[in-house]
């Protein structure tokens, strides 16, 4: 178990300089930066919160993002969680499924008991195998249109079985015997179905996914937008890089997710800028440019057109 001590508090120099600083960018943390002696090859880690010792607490209460993909488990204890602009008042037995460049902070208070499960996607997708239903799995608890997922366990077996799994992983993590790897990578399979059964609307692996060329497809343009979202707004960029007709990528995107290409593109391109607008101390110009708006008068209308807000009016209510 982890305390946070009650006393612990900043000079006035310190806050004054912080107040100074300008906040212009939101950390990007790797996995093996919260691995004890994990190495740069290495896709997975898990451990107790209280394993992670006092700097990952602290650490924490500054906005940053995870280059994978992370799940928080809190058993117990008192803490905020934000992810992206979203508070979240913690309760027990809560799970929190972040993708990754997510940006998200966690403020603690007295004490927590949990765990922290991280990975890398290429244990949801082996490559050679059939991983269709496991992307929806994943697409269901990390990349749904909320952007992020949170599940309270409060059926007793599910519970006792979760904590089996977890355990088991650090088990095999720990003694790393012959095939460990297969093993945290079944068990974290298992792990996510049995979480996603959990969730306020159930994951299922509809008929759709097992149509695989679609399926594929789909997850290829997921892929795409998170790496050209800056530099690509259009679903004509998109398709063509897919080598297929715009029609058509909105016909699949709208059967595999219920919305069209164009809105998960203009979903994430918002998403950022809100995270921009809530983390850092960026102007809406300066954001405008980062995101790949030659025209920041045009990225203010954009903004406002699909949130209803001006950005500084975001900024100001999220703010407050």
């Amino acid at each position: 178990m982890w305390i946070l001590p009650k006393d612990r508090k900043e000079s006035p120099l310190c806050l004054k300089n912080n107040m100074a600083e300008k906040k212009e960018h939101i950390e990007v943390v790797s996995l093996p930066d919260y691995s004890h002696g994990a190495q740069e090859a290495d896709h997975f880690s898990v451990s107790t919160l209280c394993g992670m010792g006092p700097a990952f607490f602290e650490h924490q209460e500054a906005p940053h993002r995870h280059d994978f993909y992370t799940i928080y488990w809190i058993r117990k204890g008192q803490l905020t969680h934000t992810i992206d602009t979203v508070t979240h008042v913690v309760k027990r037995n809560t799970l929190f499924f972040l993708a990754p460049g997510q940006v998200h902070q966690m403020k603690f208070s007295e004490k927590v008991e949990g765990y922290m499960i991280a990975f890398h996607d290429s244990l949801l997708c082996p490559a050679g195998g059939d991983s269709t239903g496991m992307n929806a799995v994943r697409n269901g608890l990390f990349v749904n249109d909320q952007f992020s997922s949170v599940i309270h366990i409060t059926n007793q077996d599910d519970e006792k079985e979760l904590e089996w799994m977890v355990k088991r992983m650090m088990q095999e993590v720990e003694q790393k015997q012959p095939n460990y790897e297969a093993a945290f990578q079944n068990l974290l399979h298992y792990f996510l179905v049995v979480a996603s059964r959990n969730a306020p609307e159930p994951v299922e692996v509809i008929p759709e996914y097992h149509a695989k060329h679609n399926g594929a497809l789909f997850v290829h343009f997921k892929t795409l937008i998170e790496d050209k979202y800056r530099e690509l707004k259009n679903v004509s960029d998109y398709a063509a890089l897919l080598h297929i007709k715009p029609v058509l990528l909105n016909e699949i995107s709208k059967q595999l997710s219920g919305i069209t290409a164009g809105e998960h593109i203009r979903n994430r391109v918002i998403l950022e800028a809100q995270r921009y607008l809530y983390n850092t101390d960026l102007s809406a110009k300066e954001i405008a440019y980062k995101l790949g708006f030659e025209d920041p008068h045009y990225f203010s209308r954009f903004f406002k057109k699909y949130t209803n807000q001006s950005p500084s009016e975001f900024k100001d209510l999220a703010k407050a």
